[in-house]
């Protein structure tokens, strides 16, 4: 019976590992979900007093709610990764919020990149995937 729960031991740490990993999957996959296909990007685009409110989240010159904040720490991740976790939906609704974002508040974008990009190492990567 020993050796059966010590051989065992193995398997269990096994299961563990990939039971961590399916969560921290399942957990991204919501987060996602939560800060790109829950959330009206037009609704906050087209009211300034939202927009607003949001940007100064992310530029760290305001509070932020609970979704903003969990939109700002996924900023770096989705830049960087060009949305790379995101599903096929949130990587159209991404990028038609980006080029409206873009198109209304360049200034604004630019002070993301500044912040988010400082070296403008994803800036290109992001172009592209913009001009797809």
């Amino acid at each position: 019976m020993t050796l059966r729960m010590a051989s065992s031991r193995p398997a269990l740490v096994v299961l563990a590992t990939l039971a961590v990993v399916l969560l921290a999957d399942q957990e991204t996959s919501d987060i996602y979900k939560t800060i790109i296909e829950d959330v009206d990007v037009d609704t906050i685009i087209n009211n300034e007093r939202v927009l607003n409110f949001y940007l100064k989240c992310f530029f760290n010159t305001g509070p932020c709610s609970t979704l903003a904040q969990n939109m700002k720490d996924k900023i770096p991740e989705v830049i960087s990764t060009v949305c790379g976790k995101c599903t096929d939906k949130q990587k159209d609704i991404f990028k038609q919020g980006l080029k409206k974002f873009i198109a209304k508040r360049p200034e604004d974008w630019s002070t993301m990149l500044k912040i988010y990009d400082p070296d403008g190492t994803y800036w290109p990567k992001v172009q592209s995937f913009l001009n797809q």
